[in-house]
């Protein structure tokens, strides 16, 4: 035991002495490191900074110029064109060939996201992007309360922009080519995004746009060497970039020695984040100066360890320009997790050298796919064709696929065989072609072409089977298509992170400093982990103490949505009124019960469910929002009052409504089209396609379908059609088997074990992008979902308003509940004014729109914030316009829940009640009844529980309302411009009426 105990002290006095030693060896080589870096940098200040301007207007004249000089004008005067309006012209070309389109335009209200034009050229249609350029504030840095550096805010130039027209879908290497005839040429552009102004078109022929100078003949043509080095190198920080041709490229902290600027305690904005640098057509300028003119090397210091194995490229522009061939489109290797630092060189490794004269000039980036372009598109081709075989298979074997049959598949669909002959053989040549690019590293990114080859050349042994391999052919997580999909997006995404840019003369050494990153992650590791033993506190816990004079709020989201909210509170808020606000995240927002039992509530709580506010008002935790005497008035401005009915008990309305859903109809306009079915306006349309759908082996989809316990969002919109009322007015009983709740029953159920909906979908969202149910109503998250990572059916999808009940007059009533989260003062709290002064800025339009902008171009698409204040929605940028019309219609129909102290049990049962019907063939009265029974029975506990009943005789009534609209006029609440926001959004909406199902829909087509 001794000898144990010896030789272990031993042991442990070994390791920790290497710790040691590990420890300081990392720290000097770090701070050496940091030093060369900072001495670098210093020298460089004057040369980078404030360009942001100058260096957008230089590029603006110079693109113009060449367009005037280059291109052919074709707008006499400026054009106005509002969303979804268009205008033609006749353009007149000296000689047949292909051309690139220069655009000079102006944007007519600030926007976040870029431009979107469809554009007819001689019946031929194309989608084209436009950038929207802006620059990042740098006047002022700003640090959370611990010291972290804030991304800086975004600012669009307010100026005209001259623009390539580009690919919408990110694919082409190149700007759009339009191919003109010699003569007239008839050319329609239209606009699907916000109000722009076109003010001058150029198309330029596509010998006289880019450069064809090999870079031999570039050295020729301009001065001789002069091979005296400068000593003074331009170092520019990657983030401090000048501006940026779209928003969602992001500047982020990357928490590693790695890069520069970095503290080990504190983050630093330090790099352009390689997950949003990476679509094609993106852009990124740095501008700077130069004091001496010569020849200069250009180094970038960036790491692409995204897409394994694969390197990626960029096109590089000098003062907007391509200096020479190689450069239109260069290749940067694949580095794993480490940044690296590389000099743009030849295949030899020799370095390329730019002529730069005294004066101000503009490094530009341009992503491209370079040689994968052709690739990209051979993999969304097949995608499609396998898309098709696979819908074609569905129309021909149905839902019912027999196991001992065998099909003459070349009879019924003759070219099958040979599409999939062809796309196996095509993948394996592209495979072969991608191997000379990617090399052996790269080999794991692509080797699902041959896999899914091979899969195919299986399939094709017996080709009479064929029917029975639908699944792998188009149908699942794994089957041919999906996988060919994903691969084409990993490719069409070019991810790059840049550290920083290095313009320098003579050997790279001089300037590029080394050092051993083991050593200095060795020191960064051990000394957080010192650290750990003696900081115990998380970032914005609720648990950390705070100046007692600030307003304390507890936020139920993400870090990133608070330190966002921080960030605006912070430069808006506290500015204009003096108020200091310390936000915390919520761990769990079931805590708030219980924090405000224990007497340690805080003053505000945001983005809780919207069924939270009753849980702790009927408790008295909550101070009445209304009875601000500016509540009425503000909530009409700003939201649908419908979404604040949950959050009412009596005469008081106890939270205000933060983010609003919606559920609207999901259709795939494909699979619609080719079986010649409609778009439903009502349940009976739906009952109508059913049939047609189940035929060919799919089905229609609600949300009722992925939930095991059918809850008030998925139930409750049936009885609000039908006209039913879920209690009665005294709110002493349910009214659940009153003739209208029967007739809502009827529906709910029918549409299961008549109509034959499944009864369970796993993931409407999966089934909706394989094809198997191609139609079905979703929320807002589906939507987001959609939007950002269903690429194989990009275009192929559209929404409509959700399926209704007709009523007596004709009116189809599509009642959908919409609250999401929502905002609340509590009783304890001592600020109570103050706290509402934050909650009518925090949810008025401008705040709102603009934390909705901040979010989207920091973290990407996937946090589009579903605003409730109506008019910031209406502006938001990242839904397409013809959806947010949808969007506005749909919202005409919000009604909501109002909760009851025993409303678990009215949702419970009625979740049982469909369950008893639709899973065991139970009567539908019978069910009701037996439920009824056990509802009443709790009502009536809960309510004597809370002194509405005591033993058996009612107190005072809980008064429940069909809508806020019967509320206020019970309330004596004045309706002036009560339903402001809803009027509006009628009209928007009914610009459209029912077109916005996607066709001419009548009643003759079911």
């Amino acid at each position: 035991m001794r000898k144990f105990v010896i030789w272990s002290s031993i042991i442990v006095s070994v390791v920790v002495g290497l710790l040691i030693i590990l420890y300081w060896t990392g720290k000097l080589t770090y701070e050496s490191y940091a030093l060369n870096i900072s001495n670098l940098r210093t020298s460089s200040v004057a040369s980078t900074e404030n360009l942001a301007k100058q260096g957008f207007k230089n590029l603006m004249e110079q693109r113009i110029s060449r367009a005037q000089d280059y291109g052919i004008s074709v707008l006499d005067t400026p054009v106005l064109l509002n969303n979804d309006e268009s205008f033609k012209l006749i353009v007149n070309m000296p000689e047949r060939g292909l051309y690139y389109a220069i655009l000079k335009y102006r944007y007519t209200q600030q926007l976040s996201s870029t431009g979107a034009l469809e554009v007819n050229v001689n019946s031929v249609p194309y989608l084209a992007i436009l950038d929207n350029y802006s620059y990042y504030n740098y006047s002022e840095k700003v640090y959370d309360r611990y010291g972290n550096e804030i991304t800086p805010e975004q600012i669009p130039f307010d100026d005209s922009f001259v623009s390539y027209l580009k690919d919408s879908h990110r694919i082409g290497s190149l700007p759009i080519l339009f191919e003109l005839n010699d003569g007239d040429n008839e050319i329609e552009i239209k606009n699907t995004r916000r109000p722009i102004i076109l003010e001058g078109l150029y198309f330029v022929p596509i010998s006289k746009e880019f450069s064809t100078v090999s870079y031999a003949k570039y050295i020729e043509s301009n001065p001789k060497k002069n091979d005296i080095g400068n000593e003074k190198p331009i170092l520019i920080e990657a983030e401090h970039m000048a501006f940026k041709s779209d928003s969602l490229v992001s500047i982020v902290n990357e928490q590693t020695a790695q890069v520069s600027p970095y503290e080990l305690l504190k983050k630093k904005v330090n790099v352009i984040d390689e997950n949003t640098f990476k679509q094609s057509g993106q852009e990124v300028h740095w501008s700077f100066y130069i004091q001496e003119p010569g020849y200069y090397k250009i180094a970038f210091r960036y790491k692409q360890s995204l897409n394994r194995g694969v390197p990626v490229y960029r096109r590089i522009y000098i003062d907007g320009k391509v200096p020479f061939t190689e450069l239109m489109s260069y290749k940067f290797p694949f580095t794993g997790f480490k940044w690296v630092d590389f000099t743009l060189s030849d295949n030899n490794g020799k370095p390329y050298e730019i002529y730069l004269d005294k004066g101000y000039h503009t490094l530009s980036l341009e992503v491209t796919t370079g040689v994968y372009e052709e690739s990209v598109r051979f993999l969304q081709d097949s995608v499609k064709t396998l898309q098709a075989i696979g819908l074609d298979i569905r129309k021909l074997v149905g839902n019912n696929l027999d196991p001992n049959r065998t099909w003459n598949i070349e009879k019924y669909l003759p070219n099958v065989v040979s599409d999939l002959k062809s796309i196996a053989t095509n993948l394996r040549l592209q495979h072969n072609k991608l191997i000379g690019i990617v090399g052996q590293k790269g080999l794991p990114s692509i080797a699902d072409m041959l896999v899914c080859a091979g899969i195919i050349e299986n399939i094709l042994k017996r080709p009479e089977r064929i029917p029975f391999y639908l699944d792998v052919i188009s149908e699942g997580a794994a089957s041919v298509a999906q996988r060919l999909s994903e691969l084409s997006m990993n490719l069409r995404n070019q991810p790059m992170g840049i550290d920083r840019v290095l313009i320098y003369q003579g050997e790279s050494e001089k300037y590029i400093p080394k050092a051993n990153a083991f050593l200095i992650t060795a020191y960064e590791e051990l000394h957080k982990l010192w650290l750990s033993f003696f900081n115990k506190n998380e970032a914005y816990s609720i648990y950390e103490k705070v100046d007692e004079r600030s307003l304390r709020i507890w936020v139920n989201r993400p870090i990133q949505y608070v330190e966002t909210l921080q960030y605006l509170t912070d430069t808006d808020f506290t500015r204009k009124t003096g108020i200091k606000v310390v936000f915390s995240a919520m761990p769990n927002e079931q805590r708030l019960i219980l924090a405000s039992a224990a007497g340690n509530a805080p003053d505000v709580a945001l983005s809780i469910s919207n069924w939270i506010p009753f849980e702790l008002a009927i408790r008295n935790a909550l101070y009445p929002l209304s009875n601000f005497p500016d509540f009425y008035s503000f909530v009409s401005r700003n939201i649908n009052v419908e979404t604040l009915l949950p959050m009412v008990i009596e005469d008081k309305v106890y939270g205000i409504t933060e983010t609003q859903n919606f559920y609207v109809l999901f259709y795939r306009k494909d699979i619609l089209d080719k079986l010649g079915i409609p778009v439903p306006n009502t349940w009976d349309d739906v009952k109508k396609i059913l049939p047609e759908l189940q035929r060919r082996g799919m089905n229609f989809s609600i949300p009722m379908c992925e939930q095991t316990t059918k809850y008030f969002n998925t139930t409750a919109p049936f009885f609000f059609q039908n006209n039913a009322r879920l209690y009665t007015e005294d709110g002493v009983k349910t009214a659940i088997n009153t003739e209208e709740g029967v007739k809502s029953f009827e529906l709910m159920t029918e549409i299961f074990t008549i109509f034959g909906i499944p009864e369970q979908v796993a993931n409407f969202y999966n089934s909706f992008r394989y094809g198997r149910i191609p139609i079905g109503v979703g929320d807002f998250g589906l939507y987001v979902t959609l939007m950002n990572a269903a690429d194989e059916i990009y275009g192929l999808w559209d929404i409509a308003p959700s399926p209704g009940v007709v009523d007596e007059e004709g009116n189809v009533l599509r009642y959908q509940v919409a609250g999401d989260r929502a905002d609340v003062i509590f009783a304890t709290s001592e600020k109570k004014e103050k706290a509402w002064e934050f909650i009518k800025w925090w949810m008025s339009k401008e705040t709102q729109l603009k934390f909705a902008r901040t979010l989207v171009n920091r973290y990407g698409p996937l946090y589009i914030w579903n605003t409730a204040n109506i008019e910031a929605f209406k502006e938001l940028d990242f839904i397409d316009e013809r959806h947010k019309k949808v969007v506005l219609e749909q919202w005409r129909w919000i009604r909501e829940v109002q909760r009851h102290p025993g409303g678990y049990m009215t949702e419970r049962e009625i979740s049982n009640i469909w369950n008893r019907v639709v899973v065991e063939g139970a009567p539908l009265r019978t069910a009701i009844d037996r439920s009824v029974i056990l509802i009443n029975r709790e009502l009536e506990r809960k309510l004597t529980e809370f002194g509405y009943i005591r033993e058996g005789k009612v107190l005072k009534n809980y008064r429940m309302y069909d809508s806020m609209e019967e509320f206020m006029r019970v309330n004596n609440v004045p309706m002036l411009n009560i339903l402001k926001n809803v009027e509006e959004s009628n009209e928007v909406g009914n610009e459209t009426g029912n077109n916005d199902r996607g066709d001419d829909t009548d009643e003759n087509q079911f």
